[in-house]
């Protein structure tokens, strides 16, 4: 045993970089290109740590198999928020609300990863990843900045079977892939709305988008208008926001908690929802599923939603309809090169609907 680590760390999978991705790969910002120098591989002729380098003098360490662009101030506490987020509630126990959410609506089918090279941006735990993998997705590049990725991710992705995938520790507003060259998905669901600026980052993203590749992605709406649905997001959601994402993971938690018991109690559990106390959302059915099991995964479903509508995450942006179609047409004025707009900006829109726009 290895005496450097830990039993625990001994006993996660690894991760590693393929030669693949240094195709695809240049420096944050300036675009410049990308060196691999001091490069480890294992026995099946991947890299396991190295060094990248461009020719202006900076240096990006390959740490456990991930190539790594994080600040050199460290990680910020909206960061840390994510990386705690999914390495308590992991996502991999989501698949069926992925399948008949953001699948169903976006894209209609599995089909649309079939062969694909895709970006995941703001992959989070690596379970969309591993679901891409699993869809036939030729290769998939999951970008990170938390933590997770030496967590649930190394636990999701490394002991997945696939070897056709790379992580990349970075954030997605700055992201260390070559402009234009991914010809395929560059995917960014639920995310984006957390980044500093909603408009820098799906530049940034969606300037990764080769001829005939596509940009997915949504941002939180801005859901105000009458009497009840302004005091609803002006007053209840942003006070109770102001209030809980100042306290720990483990305050916030047990919040969603108590929510989560409380919206299975009837009538009650309606109006703190409706209200804005609590999210859970569309909980779909799973086949065969018995009723013990179909309330576990609401109660876990209204735990998550709940934590992640209040964490501690500095960033929660919420844009209006006209902002979204202000920065659709900055990316694409070409109106037919967009999918999904009928369906994004219809009152209400299909759950997990994202707007696809092609290059």
């Amino acid at each position: 045993m290895d005496d450097c680590k830990t039993p625990d760390e001994v006993n996660q999978p690894e991760l590693v970089m393929t030669p693949e991705l240094l195709k695809y790969l240049c420096e944050p910002i300036t675009g410049r290109a990308l060196h691999l120098e001091n490069a480890e591989y294992d026995n099946n002729g991947v890299i396991v740590s190295g060094r990248l380098a461009s020719d202006a003098g900076n240096v990006y360490p390959i740490k456990k198999g991930i190539p790594r662009f994080v600040p050199s101030e460290g990680l910020a506490q909206s960061v840390a928020s994510f990386g705690d987020e999914w390495n308590y509630f992991n996502f991999v126990h989501f698949k069926e609300h992925w399948l008949k959410h953001t699948v169903a609506n976006t894209f209609g089918t599995l089909e649309a990863f079939e062969d694909k090279i895709i970006v995941d941006a703001g992959g989070g735990s690596g379970a969309q990843t591993l679901w891409m993998l699993e869809a036939g997705a030729k290769h998939v590049i999951m970008l990170d900045l938390s933590n997770s990725v030496d967590d649930v991710v190394r636990k999701n992705l490394g002991a997945s079977g696939y070897t056709n995938y790379d992580v990349i520790q970075c954030s997605i507003d700055a992201p260390p892939i070559r402009r234009q060259s991914i010809e395929g998905i560059v995917y960014c669901h639920n995310v984006i709305q957390h980044t500093p600026s909603v408009a820098i980052t799906a530049k940034a993203l969606y300037a990764l988008v080769a001829p005939g590749g596509e940009f997915v992605f949504n941002v939180y709406p801005i859901n105000d208008k009458g009497v009840f649905r302004w005091v609803r997001f002006h007053l209840i959601y942003k006070s109770l926001r102001a209030v809980l994402s100042r306290l720990p993971f483990w305050a916030i938690l047990g919040y969603a908690k108590v929510m989560a018991f409380f919206r299975e109690i009837p009538m009650i559990g309606i109006f703190l929802e409706k209200s804005g106390f609590l999210i859970r959302g569309d909980v779909p059915q799973v086949e065969g599923e018995g009723a013990p099991a179909h309330l576990r995964r609401r109660i876990r479903a209204t735990t998550l939603n709940t934590y992640d509508w209040f964490g501690f995450h500095e960033f929660q942006h919420h844009k209006s309809d006209i902002e979204v179609k202000n920065l659709l047409t900055e990316l694409q004025p070409d109106s037919t090169k967009i999918l999904n707009a009928d369906k994004y900006f219809s009152k209400p829109p299909p759950i997990g609907c994202a707007l696809r726009v092609f290059r």
